[in-house]
């Protein structure tokens, strides 16, 4: 059993393309996105949410001395929350390493936008991540979705939106069946009102190869034309790509500091409506819209 007491579900919309990088690649993409090893689906690891939700925390949070306490012991933040502390032996633990009371899942994709005919893009998600899903809200305490219908070959269903028949998503064909099924996802993910059901096959074809691919160069400001060696293509998540994490929350480290449901509650009211993960921030990539939903306890 997990020593955690309280569970949420942090969901992110990507308001604008996200790259949270795997470092430099001797492939076709000197830049490419995170991916999961075992299924190849794009994802933030958890380390990359946990460091966006600590630099969101120390931007705008009005009282930043709990930051250690919720995060982790960090020397960049030193200078915090040693008010907190009951004894001077409590304070000589400020210079030791301790672990904080929230704990984050990497951000896991759960529908991606993909170009299409019938609109300007429509989300597709597959039996695998709803199943994935499903075991995610039953860790978190929160209701099951129930029954998944199968998908194969390039037949689909339609989730939300109306659609049927053949529709085109990027350079392929699918056949939606008539009429929507019920839409399994639960309230407080966001709305996605052109939602596919494909089959792993199609979901896998469309996030390996419907990324967002884009070319970068340096200019020499001498010459006024691209630096030798400067040419690069990056690879990012496209903006309206919908992610979900779990957090798990238990008591601060330093007993009778702050319980669980505080610490879920603190957390939830200084992180909201928007926060940037990834890289490239200048460049505004990485702008989510968030938003949590109460989990249970353990």
């Amino acid at each position: 059993m997990l020593k955690r007491d309280l569970f949420s579900i942090c969901t992110f919309y990507a308001v604008s393309p996200i790259h949270a990088g795997s470092g430099a690649s001797f492939a076709a993409v000197d830049l490419p996105i995170q991916r999961e090893r075992h299924t190849n689906w794009p994802h933030v690891q958890a380390s990359g949410v946990k460091g966006a939700m600590r630099a969101h925390y120390r931007d705008f949070a009005k009282e930043k001395s709990l930051i250690n306490l919720l995060f982790g012991y960090d020397k960049a933040d030193k200078d915090y929350h040693i008010e907190y502390f009951k004894d001077d032996e409590q304070k000589q633990k400020v210079d030791d390493n301790f672990p904080g009371a929230i704990s984050f899942s990497d951000a896991k994709l759960l529908a991606f936008p993909i170009r299409s005919n019938i609109a300007p893009f429509v989300w597709v998600t597959c039996p695998a991540v709803l199943k994935r899903l499903n075991d995610d809200l039953s860790f978190a305490g929160l209701q099951e979705i129930g029954s998944i219908p199968p998908m194969t070959g390039e037949n689909a269903r339609c989730l939300a939106g109306g659609l049927s028949g053949n529709v085109i998503l990027e350079d392929m064909v699918v056949n939606v069946e008539p009429g929507d099924i019920p839409n399994p996802i639960p309230k407080g993910f966001p709305e996605m009102n052109k939602l596919l059901l494909v089959s792993d096959e199609v979901f896998k074809y469309a996030v390996d190869s419907c990324t967002e691919i884009q070319t970068q160069i340096k200019i020499d400001s001498a010459t006024g034309t691209a630096a030798p060696g400067a040419l690069r293509y990056q690879e990012l998540l496209p903006a309206d790509s919908v992610l979900y994490s779990v957090v798990y929350y238990s008591r601060t480290v330093f007993e009778n500091t702050l319980q669980s449901e505080t610490v879920r509650g603190h957390m939830e009211d200084v992180i909201k409506n928007f926060m940037q993960i990834g890289g490239d921030e200048t460049l505004g990539r990485g702008i989510c819209k968030i938003h949590w939903i109460a989990g249970g306890a353990k």
